[in-house]
């Protein structure tokens, strides 16, 4: 699902979030290969048409001083993790036996080059006629692409079924996807080594999700990072775990927060977090396991070793060769299809499997590694099970909920008005006082609503403020004029059961939501037992974060109620360990779209 708005706005959004993700994610040190291509690619493709390429005059003569014709050149777009894998393998196939002629001159010259997953997708959904012939819009895939490709290597055949399943009817491209995917790299949990469980058997083949906490439980200070989900496929195959059946975004997304925007690669990724070496010594990233056998180019910087974890619930990749024929390209249609289909013969035999064994693919058949030599030490030979490939639903599935997820969100604060809070009422530290402070996370596009919680014999609460989207200063002003110590206990059991049904039935639009609870911690009964049971089976099947501040020492303690709450949830428990006030206005800001 997505909010409707122009396609050319569309577009727009997600190109600038592409720029930025790119400037965020090696903290300004290097510049991105995917930014100095979108400048070198129209100079290479214009070499290439000329017959020159990346190759100079001698790719114009062969032996014996014979002089050759311009090849026909290739376009090859590619997944942004999968551009050198691909580079690699049309350099080799270049100088193949299957592309010179007796002459030796060559057949083909090939351009391989890489953009966004999420914008190759909706061009070849939308906007073919505009990367045929591009117009004045704002919507132009030939400049923020790339030129039209003849073939595509998406990370995922998934990415060819969501394309086919919703492509204009008036689409100027046609897509014939093989059969076969050329390679297959599971998505890997890279841990540092030194937080790798031992024996690796007790978690491979264990949910992503499960896995993370786990991880968290031997240590408490362990980050995980993905990808971004909108540039490669990797990081969307990621994403597909994290959010699980129940499609739980916000939980998901609590496990991989991180200053700053993601990286836009997992090659960038793994070249990032060394950057930092206490950042990397205690992240685990989420990355295709082939990188962790060629490795990555990171200027010569020391990195944490890594061991390959295998979640069951991550799809792996599996790039298929999908060639792309365009309309009124009918003048060398014949000589191009011989082209495209020697180039595929070559990448599905011998030749492709020598360069994807080098890279640390696995086979696509029986996933296993087709270098039978790789290190064991980083990877397992075996895994079992693995995930072979993503299904089209469960992929624009993830997309949709996590494009969502950035946009405004929705909290409901529960406020405890009980008689004990009398003492922790007054002042910016108080109930009210830290509620006021959160609002400034919060826009105008955003909802949020709040109920006072005391069991007065009218129900388990009292709504302060309508959940819906408010003015700052109507919210603050309904909190000072309304908000008030109640003569009566508060029964948190029954208010926080009433919070996940009403957040429940609003959860089909796919805003991020969240719970606030600002309580004092003192429960008694009403979290006990069965009762308290009761909300954490609700808490953690909800998909709603619970973040607690208790206005008191020890509230979160481990094995508390807040705790443990807060814990089952996604969210986060706050206590007089931290600054409660910055913690909770950095929670609310995290899904809300305030200013502040």
């Amino acid at each position: 699902w997505r909010r409707p708005r122009a396609l050319a706005a569309t577009w727009s959004r997600a190109r600038r979030r592409r720029q930025h993700a790119r400037r965020g994610a090696g903290g300004g040190k290097r510049p991105s290969r995917g930014i100095l291509l979108r400048f070198a690619l129209p100079v290479l493709v214009a070499l290439g048409m000329l017959g020159v390429g990346l190759y100079g005059p001698l790719g114009l003569a062969g032996g014996d001083d014979t002089h050759c014709a311009p090849p026909l050149e290739l376009r090859v777009l590619t997944d942004p993790d999968l551009e050198d894998t691909f580079r690699t393998a049309a350099d080799a196939y270049l100088t193949s036996e299957a592309n010179t002629t007796e002459a030796g001159c060559r057949h083909t010259g090939i351009t391989v080059y890489s953009a966004g997953s999420s914008d190759v997708v909706e061009a070849l959904r939308r906007h073919t006629d505009a990367w045929k012939e591009p117009g004045a819009d704002e919507v132009d895939p030939q400049r923020d692409i790339g030129p039209q490709p003849d073939v595509w290597i998406p990370g995922s055949r998934a990415e060819v079924d969501r394309v086919l399943e919703q492509q204009d009817t008036d689409a100027v491209a046609e897509l014939e996807p093989g059969e076969r995917p050329l390679a297959h790299s599971p998505v890997v949990l890279a841990v540092p080594s030194r937080l790798a469980p031992e024996p690796l058997n007790e978690v491979t083949g264990r949910p992503l999700t499960e896995m993370i906490e786990a991880l968290t439980a031997r240590a408490a200070d362990t980050g995980v990072r993905r990808p971004d989900p909108e540039f490669t496929d990797s990081g969307l195959l990621a994403t597909v775990g994290l959010y699980g059946d129940t499609v739980a975004v916000a939980r998901g997304e609590t496990m991989v927060r991180q200053p700053g925007p993601p990286s836009p690669t997992a090659g960038d990724l793994l070249c990032a977090l060394p950057e930092d070496d206490a950042v990397d010594d205690r992240t685990a990233a989420l990355v295709p396991e082939f990188l962790l056998i060629s490795g990555v180019d990171c200027e010569g910087t020391v990195r944490a070793p890594r061991t390959a974890l295998y979640p069951a619930d991550v799809p792996g990749m599996d790039p298929v060769f999908v060639r792309v024929r365009w309309d009124g390209g009918e003048t060398d249609a014949t000589a191009r299809d011989a082209a495209v289909a020697s180039f595929r013969d070559w990448l599905a035999g011998k030749g492709g499997e020598e360069v994807f064994a080098r890279y640390g693919f696995r086979e696509p058949d029986s996933l296993e590694p087709i270098d039978k030599d790789v290190d064991l030490d980083v990877v397992s030979y075996a895994p079992s099970p693995l995930d072979a490939s993503a299904g089209r639903d469960e992929m624009e599935q993830a997309l949709g909920a996590y494009q969502a997820y950035g946009g405004p969100g929705r909290v409901l604060f529960l406020l405890d008005s009980s008689g004990s809070m009398a003492g922790l009422w007054e002042g910016p530290s108080g109930g009210p006082g830290l509620l006021r402070q959160t609002l400034g996370g919060l826009g105008s596009d955003d909802e949020y609503g709040v109920w006072a919680v005391a069991d007065t014999g009218d129900g388990p609460y009292e709504t302060l403020l309508g959940l819906g989207r408010h003015w700052r200063e109507d919210a603050e002003e309904a909190v000072d004029e309304r908000a008030r110590v109640r003569d009566a206990s508060a029964d948190p059991h029954a208010a926080l059961l009433a919070a996940f049904d009403e957040l429940e039935d609003r959860g089909d639009d796919g805003r991020p939501q969240m719970i606030v609870h600002i309580t004092d911690g003192r429960h008694g009964s009403y979290l006990e037992g069965g009762r308290l049971r009761e909300v954490l089976d609700r808490a953690g099947a909800s998909g709603v974060p619970v973040t607690v501040a208790v206005l008191g020492g020890g509230g979160c303690d481990e094995g508390r109620p807040d705790q443990r709450i807060a814990e089952v949830s996604g969210g986060r428990c706050l206590d007089a360990g931290d600054d409660v006030g910055a913690a909770l206005h950095d929670e609310i800001a995290r899904i809300g779209t305030g200013d502040d």
